[in-house]
């Protein structure tokens, strides 16, 4: 496909194991109808640009039935280039508006858009997953809700996992060399993490502008700051992470607060207060954490 297409509603677009979609020039694939991608496990599909001629990527909107996608892969895909489409804000190489979806056995590699995935006002449930060499963040959940499971985050260049006003279930989580974030909670989100493992990142879980987390059997090590809760936005209430059985090694600053919110473990506030915390998270300015002031 070397051009954009669009696909109507009142259809089912199949994809059969084997089968490959090239995406060419940046071309990007609008449907309005809903998938059903059915790879086997040794017959995978391929959904992909070349490495020197990467593709847009696609976005599935306002669907009643739920997309499936199941053993696929994802390659060199870059997102749309002016990132907007029929009055929408499109940050993701594979996006999802106002629908449904499930994701099993899929790798997204060498993604250079914003967002590898970006989910919007949708359900989902999304296991077995892997994310290797994506440029910004992998994936970007903006009010929606649902279950991600069994998953890795390897090479990625911001956020690992990004919320905004979502309530979403964690569980089994693999991180590595995560430039920002490993888990990054915004605007109001309710988040339930269990069983995560970081390693070489900057921040782990980051609670800001009234969400709150729930984190419990969490080990990582050599991530400067393991856990964080602030406010960037304050039009937004108080922040909050409640942690149970945390397994540190190697950090910067263990824990690190604004003066409104709140990190607790086993029940007890815990968390270093720095009014630069700020600059601290956003600049990476590790420095700072040794003035609190």
């Amino acid at each position: 496909i070397k051009e954009n297409l669009t696909i109507p509603e009142n259809f089912y677009v199949i994809i059969k194991p084997g089968q490959k979609i090239i995406l060419e020039n940046n071309s990007f694939i609008t449907s309005y109808s809903p998938w059903l991608v059915n790879g086997l496990e040794n017959d995978k599909v391929e959904i992909s640009g070349n490495k020197n001629n990467l593709g847009g990527g696609l976005l599935i909107s306002s669907t009643v039935e739920k997309s499936i996608f199941k053993n696929v892969e994802f390659n060199y895909l870059e997102g749309l280039k002016n990132n907007s489409l029929n009055n929408l804000i499109i940050l993701g190489s594979i996006n999802f508006y106002k629908t449904k979806l499930e994701l099993s056995n899929i790798t997204f590699n060498e993604i250079s858009s914003e967002d590898a995935i970006n989910v919007f006002d949708s359900s989902f449930n999304i296991t077995d997953v892997k994310f290797t060499k994506n440029d910004s963040d992998a994936i970007d959940f903006d009010f929606s809700n649902g279950v991600i499971n069994n998953a890795s985050f390897e090479n990625i260049g911001n956020d690992a996992i990004d919320f905004s006003g979502s309530k979403v279930i964690v569980e089994n989580i693999y991180f590595n060399n995560v430039s920002d974030k490993i888990i990054s909670v915004g605007e109001n989100s309710n988040i339930n993490i269990k069983d995560i493992d970081g390693y070489n990142s900057f921040v782990g879980i980051a609670s800001k502008d009234g969400s709150l987390v729930e984190a419990n059997n969490v080990n990582m090590k050599n991530v400067k700051i393991p856990f964080a809760s602030y406010n960037k936005k304050f039009e937004y209430g108080k922040s909050k992470i409640f942690l149970n059985k945390i397994n540190l090694a190697d950090y910067e600053q263990e824990w690190l607060t604004d003066k409104n919110s709140k990190i607790f473990y086993k029940g007890n506030p815990v968390g270093v207060i720095s009014k630069k915390i700020i600059p601290i998270i956003y600049n990476k300015d590790l420095s700072l954490i040794k003035s609190f002031n």
